[in-house]
């Protein structure tokens, strides 16, 4: 049994160093949270479809005061899907608590209730009762292990079949050092993800002194671009990358006189043709940096038409990227709703009605896509309130 017992602690110690390799390879793209990571890894572990592991784990936190006071239990659902009970708080004077911060100072705690306790019964009543709740089980054993690093923590596994062993702390004890690792390395990737975002916001507002209002433009055009994508079920990265993306749509005015960025009444056929230009410029600008692909399909195809009738390049339908896709129809709603040195701004109903039925610069059916058109008038009501939000 030992011997069955170390093959399984082995093979679940390779899947944490699987999964910390993957994690590293993709670190420069990916962008997780905290929770997402906990789930990758705790899905590692917990018993599950033929593996040896716990049933729930509670993962719990220090507060900035030092204190262990936050944190979830999670446990398999069908066998394969991590679930998560509601956060529990902890009173960090309770005695529950006070024993957490007692195994912060050990390499790790295995209990079985035999060993050390009358009863199953009288052995539950170590246990806080919220964690009692999520776990949904009389509470046979359980292992502890502490989290270090710059979030530290404390990993408490519950009912292992059987007796808990060293073997299943070997265990919990890599996926502490992995979990601690992590979470150092994803706060480290957030706070350059901060700075990354921010230079492109710069960017974006660097053409606002030449249009009066463009700062507020280009963040309504973020939360329309992200609103379509989260409605339309794209992926969660999309959705995140498109929500500041989008701002970057007319960068490439920088290189466009402000005389004619400004100018009252129609252009002329040479400021007509220096300003659709703009794209070409702005996918110039955004360079070939793999973290601005979305940006730069924005700023190149955000004036293509769904029928081929746009420019620059003409292109027509689903050869259009999606991302600048989303970003015209985003870009032309607010520029309906927005004062413009030839234009008045017009209000949410009548935007409604031009992109029904269009007008003399609007064509829905030929403009848009229509799976975009159709999403956009199930949360027409979501632009309505970004735009007065903003106004």
């Amino acid at each position: 049994m030992s011997l069955e017992l170390c093959e399984m602690s082995l093979q679940q110690t390779k899947d944490l160093l699987r999964l910390t390799d993957q994690t590293l390879q993709n670190i420069c793209c990916k962008r997780f949270t905290g929770e997402e990571l906990y789930v990758e890894v705790l899905g590692k572990v917990l018993g599950g479809k033929g593996r040896r592991g716990p049933a729930s784990i509670f993962l719990v936190f220090r507060e900035d005061d030092g204190s262990l006071c936050r944190g979830r239990v999670f446990h398999m659902k069908e066998g394969a899907m991590v679930e998560r009970s509601e956060e529990i708080s902890l009173d960090p004077l309770s005695s529950y608590a006070e024993s957490l911060m007692h195994a912060q100072g050990q390499e790790d705690v295995v209990v079985n209730w035999a060993d050390s306790f009358e009863s199953i019964e009288t052995f539950q009543d170590y246990f806080h009762s919220a964690v009692k709740g999520a776990v949904a089980a009389p509470i046979i054993n359980f292992i502890t292990c502490q989290i270090s690093g710059e979030t530290p923590g404390a990993i408490i596994a519950f009912n292992y079949p059987g007796r808990a062993t060293n073997y299943d702390a070997d265990v919990l004890r890599s996926m502490a050092v992995v979990i601690g690792s992590l979470l150092t390395l994803s706060d480290e990737v957030r706070e350059t993800e901060k700075a990354f975002i921010y230079t492109v916001e710069a960017l974006a507002r660097a053409c606002e002194a030449a249009e009066e209002g463009t700062g507020r433009h280009i963040l309504r055009v973020n939360r329309y671009a992200g609103a379509l994508a989260a409605n339309m079920g794209l992926p969660i990265d999309f959705v995140e990358t498109i929500s500041y993306s989008a701002q970057m749509h007319d960068v490439g005015k920088i290189k466009v006189p402000a005389s004619i960025l400004l100018k009252e009444g129609d252009l002329d056929d040479r400021e007509l043709e220096l300003i659709k230009m703009h794209p070409v410029y702005g996918e110039k600008i955004l360079g070939d940096s793999p973290r601005l692909r979305i940006a730069r399909e924005i700023a190149i195809s955000h004036h293509e038409n769904w029928d081929g009738s746009g420019y620059p390049y003409q292109l027509k339908g689903e050869n259009i990227p999606l991302a600048g896709r989303i970003t015209k129809l985003a870009d032309v709603y607010d520029a309906i709703r927005s004062r413009r040195s030839y234009k008045e701004p017009l209000s949410h109903e009548e935007a409604l009605t031009i992109f029904r039925k269009g007008d003399s610069r609007v064509n829905p059916k030929a403009h848009f896509d229509p799976v975009l058109l159709e999403t956009f008038f199930k949360i027409e009501h979501i632009f309505a309130k970004i735009y007065e939000s903003f106004d």
